[in-house]
């Protein structure tokens, strides 16, 4: 498994930041300012998918990462609310 690495905030994450700076009342929608300006539950959405489709594959080349995957939707995606199409 290879080390984490420091990432530098993402630029959702600088316009959430600043959103919020901007109006304290946001304060009571932040989970959703986060989710929209980051694109969490697209990248959780778009995740899943591919594990679904091509899961075998992934773990087949490599099961640590197909397992890391696995793992991060079971943390994240259960909790979180699906995005209306």
């Amino acid at each position: 498994m290879t080390p984490a690495t420091k990432h530098e905030p993402t630029a959702g994450a600088l316009r959430a930041s600043r959103a919020i700076q901007r109006d304290a009342s946001l304060l009571k929608s932040l989970p959703e300012l986060i989710d929209r300006e980051t694109g969490v539950l697209e990248v959780l959405e778009i995740l899943e998918n591919i594990i679904s489709e091509a899961g075998d594959l992934i773990e087949s080349r490599s099961p640590e990462l197909a397992a890391q995957a696995r793992a991060a939707l079971r943390r994240y995606a259960d909790e979180a609310p699906r995005q209306a199409e």
